[in-house]
């Protein structure tokens, strides 16, 4: 077994993450507000890091329920969970319209173009 003053450390670190966390995605956030644009993030990357997150949370959960330790690792991607959800929808909320071949420049016969 491990000492009670490092699971008190790691509780620590954990839950501090979640704050080094918000950190990181509060420029992402501010950026996509001030430019109104998300045509250059990936909407499907979002999607899959928001199902990791789950995952993530799932297993936090079970391990909690098993060991009654761990609830820092619960909050942690309970949050991250939200953070995800947030960028995913100001993604959503920014995206232009779709371009199609004619916008792009490309004939739409589907030939090469010039």
């Amino acid at each position: 077994m491990l000492p009670d003053y490092l699971v008190d450390l790691a509780n620590v670190c954990q839950t501090t993450s979640t704050f080094i966390s918000f950190s990181a995605y509060l420029p992402q956030w501010l950026k996509l507000i001030r430019t109104k644009s998300s045509a250059d993030i990936s909407l499907r990357s979002w999607v899959l890091w928001l199902v990791s997150g789950s995952f993530a949370l799932f297993y936090a959960i079970v391990q909690f329920q098993l060991n009654q330790r761990g609830w820092p690792l619960i909050i942690s991607s309970s949050l991250s969970l939200t953070f995800i959800a947030c960028t995913i929808g100001l993604i959503a909320r920014f995206r232009g319209p779709r371009r199609g071949p004619v916008a792009e420049g490309r004939p739409q016969g589907g030939g090469p173009g010039p």
